[in-house]
């Protein structure tokens, strides 16, 4: 799966996640606010915030439009772990640019994708775009229909 850059202008950017020719997402980062703009392939629309939390023990969230928690980029040492719902992910990047990473689920040790960027941009997009894939990765492997 891909992410492309879809437009950019003054402190916005917007992504479309493409897998095998077809688009999945469209996601629109509104760097002022921290707010990402999510709609599906199927038309529905959904607000996410992503932001920066802790003193001790910083981390990045991304929440609903309610406020609440779906996700958390964790950084150990030299390891990045994304946890969303009850799953833990492990990032782990391919290259030095950061522009291809492999999602690793912790359960079954093995990648369940492989995304990449086409452009590497301020780490806060990078970031988010990585939360938004496994929230992705989850919300698909369930057997309801996909619901952003």
């Amino acid at each position: 799966m891909q992410w492309k850059t879809v437009k950019s202008s003054l402190g916005n950017k917007a992504y479309g996640l493409w897998n095998n020719g077809q688009k999945m997402l469209t996601l629109a980062y509104k760097g002022t606010s921290d707010a990402l703009y999510l709609e599906s392939e199927d038309g529905v629309k959904r607000l996410f915030h992503y932001r920066k939390k802790g003193f001790i023990r910083k981390k990045s969230v991304i929440e609903n439009e309610y406020g609440v928690n779906l996700g958390e980029l964790i950084k150990e040492g030299n390891t990045e772990f994304v946890e969303v719902g009850n799953k833990r992910y492990t990032v782990n990047y391919k290259n030095q640019n950061h522009k291809e990473f492999e999602i690793i689920d912790e359960e079954i040790n093995k990648p369940v994708a492989t995304f990449s960027i086409d452009e590497n941009d301020a780490d806060t997009t990078n970031y988010s775009l990585l939360m938004i894939s496994c929230l992705y990765l989850v919300r698909s492997q369930q057997p309801a229909p996909l619901a952003f």
